[in-house]
């Protein structure tokens, strides 16, 4: 179990070379909180936001103007970043008080798979094992100093789904242990939508619609692709359409399934 503490501005490199697939394939298996990260961490706005609130240069940047509880370091990939987002970005998000009483939940139990955040308005829970992530916040009592009992709070129908979602994954961590897999199904889209990300990465490395075409689909150098290949540039700039599309919405919408 870690709390936060600043961000590392030393660990922030250039994401995945765009050349190398096996950067991107572990996407493949993702869900949509993974790739609001993999969005909002390549956001040059939150980039330079990051960087002020490290350098002290904006003590007052709010990472709730990127839908987070506090930043994390963008140059962290999925597997090692611990993005807190807020229940008004995350429709996901279990609210509950903790107290006495039977049936208790025991956060020690999942050690390094528990992040907390605390603020005035409590603590805010992630647990997560890179790929699969689960909200909890705390408005009253804590999670910290013993088992607790928990009490949800659940409000109206357009939030029932989502709670229950939720719900179903955390009695199945606090049954196993784990986050279970099978609760959380990855994307069928998500092949594309690594296409997307590694296209975008590949534009804003300075390479051409010819090069990626190359690369993304093992072809031969094509000197006079417009006619030698066709139906890759087609592909290609379809990719780099939704890249560039991708690159200015905001990464919340996919929390809430507004990208596609």
């Amino acid at each position: 179990m870690s709390c936060v503490g600043q961000i590392d501005v030393d660990r922030d490199p250039a994401w995945a070379d765009w050349r190398d697939p096996a950067a991107y394939t572990a996407l493949h298996g993702c869900g949509r909180p993974v790739f609001a990260w993999e969005w909002l961490r390549r956001s040059p706005a939150y980039r330079a936001a990051c960087h002020m609130y490290d350098n002290a240069a904006l003590r007052s940047c709010d990472a709730a103007h990127f839908g987070l509880h506090r930043f994390e370091a963008p140059g962290l990939g999925f597997l090692e970043a611990r993005p807190i987002w807020r229940a008004d970005a995350d429709p996901f998000v279990l609210i509950a008080d903790a107290g006495g009483g039977d049936d208790v939940f025991d956060i020690a139990r999942f050690g390094t798979l528990a992040t907390c955040h605390i603020d005035k308005s409590g603590e805010h829970w992630l647990l997560s094992d890179g790929y699969r992530h689960l909200r909890l916040d705390i408005v009253r009592g804590t999670l910290r100093n013993r088992p607790v009992h928990l009490n949800f709070h659940v409000q109206g129908l357009t939030h029932l789904i989502p709670a229950i979602s939720s719900l179903t994954r955390l009695v199945a961590l606090d049954r196993t242990g784990r986050l279970v897999p099978a609760l959380f199904p990855a994307e069928r889209r998500a092949h594309r939508w690594a296409l997307v990300l590694r296209t975008y990465d590949a534009l804003v490395s300075g390479a051409s619609q010819r090069s990626i075409a190359e690369v993304l689909f093992n072809l031969d150098v094509l000197p006079r692709w417009r006619n030698e290949a066709p139906s890759y540039r087609r592909r290609v700039q379809r990719l780099v359409a939704a890249a560039r599309q991708w690159a200015k919405t905001d990464p919340r919408f996919w929390l809430i399934g507004g990208a596609h």
